[in-house]
This record gives C-alpha cells, structure tokens and sequence, in this order.
C-alpha cells in the first residue's frame, strides 16, 4: 500500500475503534468512555475532555484519563497553555518538543509532554464550548490523523454538551414552577343572597339575579389578600361583582353551564386586579331554591405564567432537539464524506512535479486558496484537475470543514437540483423523507463541481443565486437555506463556446471566471514525466504485487518523447499495463506498447467529435469495463478508474443500455 493509503486505512481504523468504543453511550458515561478509548487507540499518555468556563479563560474537566485510570476532575488557567490556541477554534498539534514551545506551562512538564494534539468543541451556534487534547511522552505519531479523529469525535462531545446544558435549564424551570406550586394560598369565602333565587328559573335569568343579590357573607384573610382588601372585614358585605366580574362571553358561558350542574362547578377567572384565580363553587340550596354558595379560590397567576414558561422552554428545548438531529445528521454525513475521501481521494497520487509550468500552476494554487473567490480550473482531461481543487481547499482558511466533490456529468437531469439543493418530504415520488443537499452539507467548507459544463440551464440559475446571495430553497419547499460556501468550478472544455452555443449562461460564466486556474497538460511540462513516472510505478507496483522499482533508460525516453493525449491520467494507465506486464525489478515497456497506446488514445480522441455526448461516454465507460474484466467495484474496479461512486456509475450503465457481452 501507499503511505496515503496506509494513512487513509490508520484513519480508518481509529475511526472505528472508537465509534464501537463509545456506542451506545450519552452524558457522563459517553466522556469517560471518549477520553479512555481516544488514549488507547492514539497510544497517548494523557487525554483531557474540558469545558470552556465563564470568562473564556478557565477550562473544567469533564473527563481526564491518565497512565491507564481516570484522573480527578480538576481546573487550570488557559493562558500559557497549547489549549489556549485550540480554543480560539484552531485545531492544533505539536508533535515534539511541547514543554520548550510553552515553558509556562507547568502541568506539561509534570506530566513529562513531548506530543501534543487537541480540537475545538464547537456547539452548533459556532460557540466554542471547550476542547478535547491528547498529550504523548514520546513524539506525536501521525499527527495530522490525530487532528482528524480527534476533530470528529469533539463535534459529538460539543453534542453531548449541548443536550446536557439544555437538559440542567429544562430541570431549572421544572424545579421553579414546582415551587411556585406549592406556595399557593388559598381562599375561602361565603356568598350569601339578598333572596332566594328559583332554580326552575332559565340559566340567563338565574346568573343575572345572582349580580343583582349575591354578597360576601363571611371569608377568611387569604381571600381578603386575593381581592385588594386589607383585612377580611373589609371584604365582607362586598357585592359579587366585587370578587368575581362577568367576564368575556366565553367565561359566561362556563358559568352558565355550572348553573346547569346545580352550582357546582371550577373555573378560572381572572379578578378586578389582574390576577389568576381557580374558583370553585358549591351550591346552598335549600327547598328547591339557591341560597348561597361556599367559595375557594387558589391564586394560579403563577402557575399560570410558569405553565407559560414550561410550555416556551419546551418550545425552545423542542427546537434544539431539533438542530441536535439536524447537526447529528450533518456530522454523519461529514464522516461519509470522511471516509469517502479516506477510500477514494487519498489513494490517488500527490501533486508531482519541478517543472516552470508545475511552479507556477503552485504559485497560482497558493495565491488564491487563501481567498473566499470562486474558482474556475481549466484544463485537458487528465490533467488532474480535481487534485488543484483539493490542494486549494486544503491551503484555505476552510480545510476544517468538508470539501464535497458534484459530478455534474454522473447526476442525472431530473436529480440535479435534488442532489445540489436537497428536497423536502414529498416533494416528489419518492421523496420519502428530507434530504439534504450537497450545498447545505458543504457548508462553511468548499464545494467542487467537477464537469460544471454538464449541468443544465435551469440549475445553472440556482447556482448562480447561491453565488450571488448565498441562499437557496430545497426542492419543495418556501424555506430558504443561508448557506457559507466557496465553489470550485473544472471543466475540460471550452467554457466560452458553450456560452456562445447557448448551453451555458452567460452571467454564471462571468461569475466563474472571477478566478481562473489552468492546469497546463503534461506535454507542456515534459521535466516532471520521470518523477511522475517512477512515483506511479512504485504505487502500482505495490498494488499488483510485482517486483518493478525502476525505469530503464530506453522505457523513459520512449515516454518522454510521447505527446501523452491523455495527460497524466494516459501515462497512469499506460504504466498500469506495463508494470502487470514486467516480470522483473527494471520496467522495460516494449516499444510498441507504448506506441499502440498512443494510436489507441488518439484514435479515441479523433473519434469523439463525430460522436453525441452519450454515445461517446457509453464508449468510454464499455472500453473501461473491458479492461477491468467487467469489474465494477474495488481497488482495480471500473468505478475507481473512472472516479465515480459504484452505486452511480451502475445508475450510468442502465440508462445507456451497457450490459456484459454474453
């Protein structure tokens, strides 16, 4: 294996490792299980999950393990500290000499550091909520892995904290309104009537003859203190309109239908001063007529306004429960696109190459990457296109966050706008759930459209809106996403022509063009063919399990001297058969190997332009299948080859009708 792809596999691992680790697992339990599993998996003496204290410059421990055993929870000063870059959203490693880096830093030195690697927890308003480090007593291995895991499992700590924070002030509210509760007084008085009142009588005629006669006949102090009068006297005497006002219509009629049970009934109703009563009544009847009634009221107006603070905190803990799935979501699909890049991208060879061409396409790479500019990389096919997006997301201010890679070419028509923007359940047959799309899952990162030229017209205006306003509604739906998000645009054609035939908007093609980046083909920069050629030897060599470790002299002149059509994507191809085909440690390609390759690419590329788009791709896919024995998956699959998701390209091979020869 590669050394990318033994990393890509390390990575991997780890992944795993720790994910089973703590499966299962929330709260107290899921850091203390975080912290053990991260120091046996990174062999690291020393691993700290802190939360970030009022102030910004204090960290608490939530979990610490050390030499084997949980560590007791303790608290320290950031300032002098490696944690004080991480805090400041950075993540950070230092794979030797950490104590010489931060002298001040005592505990470092007490606990004999040399390796240091640690990662924001940030929460999914952007807040920083504390930090999760690793320290080693001998150098940091494979620190840039470290950085990676440690990142993923920081954003499901941030989580964690999150729904524990949102958890301790649900609990708060919960325990106020109990104890608004229970410090309830209630009332207690006794309505008497100037005359009996008939109870054959119609309900209206019964409730407006109680106004006119029903008076307080005796009560206690509560109710004294319920109605705004000083003492029970007071109260005493007063009219019923006095304690209880007729009230809006649908309060009448509530009274209306206790008149109807024989007076007695509970209802709320709110007093002459503004507050919230729950008033029961109990009828006095005497000889088929109403006499009185014994009174309670228990003053509910803060059980009120706390049920009103419930019901708004459940609201808000709903709404957070919420954006935790959401964030949940977004974080698996960030590992997806992880372990997507770990599996495919990682494999692919580095950006090789001294030649005046090479530097100044680098020059060019590292001018722009630290810019937001939208990006338009021009090229040949082959030319390694897709690695100058990558290169300037990993030199971007952005390599934090994903950078999700759009065949524009792969999607089919009637998906495009689903893939890019996302749908809403239901949006249309078959959308069974809500999806997000590649724009909202790029967000804060970098999203690269490969093939831009392939896109249709009417997707090409959503994506010029996202240029222009950062937003875009999902398919079927009035809601619009604001979305932080730097596009990389490739095509392997000529943009402008495009615009000229009408297959591509102009204004878009303005905006692409802010910054263009062409990626000169590989007969421009003939003095990197011998490192690019021993360099996928070895690799290939690797992969096929043949002894080649060298190129003869012959072989190489034969390469150099060959136009290579196919840019480096030809010459890979072309080495691929040669080492399968060398016996021995010094590849020595026959002449005409490399000569029936070249007439085989260049009688391809002279057959295109008589060709349609379709049937051109269903020739190019047919010949990759047949090299590949009709392999689609795998590390020697037709999809590796032709860069595509095995899912996709099958998808490919249905619409355009390619089956295996029988």
């Amino acid at each position: 294996m590669s050394a990318p792809s033994e990393a890509a596999g390390l990575l991997e691992h780890l992944f795993f490792e720790i994910a089973e680790g703590v499966s299962g697992q929330t709260g107290e339990a899921f850091v203390h299980s975080l912290a053990r599993h991260l120091a046996a998996a990174l062999k690291a003496d020393f691993v700290l999950v802190g939360e970030l204290q009022p102030g910004g410059r204090r960290i608490a421990t939530l979990a610490a393990y050390s030499d084997g055993k949980d560590a007791p929870a303790f608290e320290y000063d950031l300032d002098g500290t490696p944690c004080a870059n991480v805090v400041e959203k950075q993540l950070c490693s230092y794979p030797s000499g950490i104590q010489r880096m931060f002298p001040k830093d005592l505990m470092l030195a007490e606990l004999g550091a040399e390796g240091y690697v640690g990662s924001p927890m940030i929460d999914s308003g952007g807040r920083c909520l504390g930090l999760v480090c690793a320290l080693t007593r001998q150098p940091l291995q494979h620190a840039k892995l470290a950085e990676t895991v440690l990142q993923i499992f920081a954003v499901r700590a941030s989580s964690e904290l999150e729904r524990k924070n949102y958890e301790e002030g649900l609990a708060r509210s919960e325990q106020h309104y109990r104890a608004l509760v229970s410090h309830g007084n209630e009332a207690v008085l006794r309505v008497e009537l100037d005359q009996p009142i008939a109870l054959d009588l119609p309900e209206q005629e019964q409730l407006e003859l109680i106004y006119q006669h029903a008076y307080v006949a005796d009560c206690n102090e509560q109710a004294a203190k319920l109605f705004g009068r000083a003492t029970a006297q007071d109260l005493i005497g007063a009219r019923m309109e006095a304690i209880s006002p007729r009230g809006d219509p649908e309060q009448v009629e509530r009274t209306l239908a206790g008149i109807r049970a024989r007076w007695q009934f509970s209802q709320v109703e709110r007093t002459m001063q503004g507050r919230v009563l729950l008033m029961t009544r109990q009828g006095i009847i005497e000889n088929g007529k109403y006499t009185g009634a014994w009174v309670t009221a228990r003053d509910i107006t803060e059980l009120k306004q706390a049920e009103a603070e419930v019901l708004r905190l459940n609201a808000e803990l709903q709404q957070h429960v919420a954006e935790l799935t959401e964030l949940k979501g977004r974080l698996e699909q960030d590992n997806a696109y992880l372990l997507e890049e770990i599996k495919a991208d990682h494999n692919n060879h580095e950006m090789i190459g001294s030649s005046p061409k090479f530097r100044e396409l680098l020059d060019r790479i590292r001018l722009v990457a630290g810019t937001s500019a939208t990006v338009l990389i021009t090229g040949e096919t082959g030319t390694g296109k897709e690695l100058v997006a990558r290169a300037i997301h990993n030199l971007s201010p952005r390599r934090n966050r994903p950078l999700v890679k759009v065949n524009c070419a792969a999607i089919s028509a009637g998906l495009v706008e689903s893939e890019l923007f996302g749908h809403v359940k239901g949006a249309f047959t078959g959308a069974t759930d809500r999806r997000i799309g590649r724009f909202e899952h790029a967000h804060g990162g970098t999203l690269f459209l490969d093939e831009i030229t392939e896109l249709p017209l009417e997707s090409q205006s959503k994506i010029l809106r996202v240029l222009q306003e950062q937003e875009f509604e999902p398919v079927g739906s009035n809601r619009t996403v604001k979305v932080d998000v730097r596009i990389l645009a490739a095509t392997n054609r000529n943009l402008a022509e495009a615009v000229r035939e009408g297959r591509f908007r102009m204004d878009l093609y303005y905006r692409l063009l802010v910054i263009p980046v062409e990626v000169p083909p590989l007969r421009e920069r003939r003095e990197d063919i011998p490192a690019l050629a021993t360099h996928f030897v070895k690799v290939l060599a690797r992969q096929f399990g043949r002894r080649v470790h060298r190129i003869s002299e012959a072989t190489m002149r034969q390469l150099m001297d060959y136009d290579w059509p196919g840019n480096v994507r030809e010459l890979e191809n072309l080495l691929a058969r040669a080492v399968v085909l060398s016996p021995g440690e010094v590849l020595d390609a026959p002449l005409d190997l490399v000569a029936a390759h070249g007439s085989a690419e260049a009688a391809s590329l002279q057959s295109l332009p008589s060709q349609s788009l379709e049937d051109a791709e269903r020739c190019h896919i047919e010949r990759v299948l047949a090299s590949t024995n009709w392999v689609v998956e795998g590390p020697k699959g037709a999809a590796r080859i032709l860069e595509m998701n095995p899912s996709t390209l099958r998808s490919l091979m249905k619409r355009l009708g390619i089956r295996r020869p029988a």
